[in-house]
């Protein structure tokens, strides 16, 4: 009689219930996807009520800006200074001209602070 009740007990645990995520996900799941010109923020914001928790986590991931242009840019840059015949350049010398570069009003705005200052 002491062993039926045990297992009875064990076989009521081994099922735990989903938490409010859980089910959040599993709602969320089920709905049809949108379209691939649809507007996500906007659809989140209309589905706030029903995916609390998503709703926050979408908001937050997708207001980044996806792009590698920037990352792109400065490869170019790099390519372009790093070539066989300056294959010799140290990496002081190299940073030193990237940044020069990369940063060609900041460079001005120093030589003309300078310039100012010595005359």
């Amino acid at each position: 009689m002491k062993k039926n009740r045990f297992f009875a007990l064990a076989n009521r645990s081994s099922t735990p219930r989903p938490t409010p995520s859980e089910t959040e996900v599993s709602l969320y799941l089920n709905q049809p996807c949108l379209q691939e010109d649809g507007e996500p923020l906007g659809y989140w914001k209309a589905k706030q009520p029903e995916f609390t928790v998503l709703t926050r986590l979408a908001v937050k991931y997708l207001a980044i800006p996806a792009t590698s242009a920037p990352v792109e840019r400065l490869f170019s840059i790099a390519g372009k200074l790093f070539r066989p015949e300056r294959c010799n350049l140290s990496d002081k010398r190299f940073e030193q001209l990237m940044m020069i570069r990369c940063n060609p009003l900041y460079i001005g705005l120093i030589h003309i602070l300078f310039i100012n200052t010595n005359n």
